[in-house]
């Protein structure tokens, strides 16, 4: 038949199931949402360790008997940061420490 549609709809859409969809969409987010934070945390974790490994290096160097503490300027906010690095560069320098 000419006027006839052979194309079937999908039946429509309940308020009911779009409230059931959304709730399952949320659950789901949040479900993605907290893998995401763990695996975070996790990063997070390793970084610590990484770097609390550079901490046991240093506390397990030795130091030179004849080793003198260099008087080192404190940078105290008021100043001009470029010149605080310039003068500890210098006195680093003087002792022939290296740089980092």
């Amino acid at each position: 038949m000419a006027g006839e549609n052979t194309h079937h709809q999908p039946p429509p859409v309940t308020l009911q199931d779009a409230i059931a969809e959304i709730r399952r969409l949320q659950t789901k987010m949040a479900s993605v949402e907290s893998r995401k934070a763990d695996k975070d945390i996790g990063t997070e974790e390793d970084e610590i360790i990484d770097s609390q490994l550079l901490a046991q290096a240093l506390w397990d160097a030795r130091v030179p008997k004849n080793f003198k503490t260099p008087h080192l300027p404190v940078f105290d906010g008021k100043s001009d940061p470029s010149e605080h690095l310039m003068a500890v560069g210098t006195q680093t320098a003087i002792i022939g420490a290296a740089e980092h």
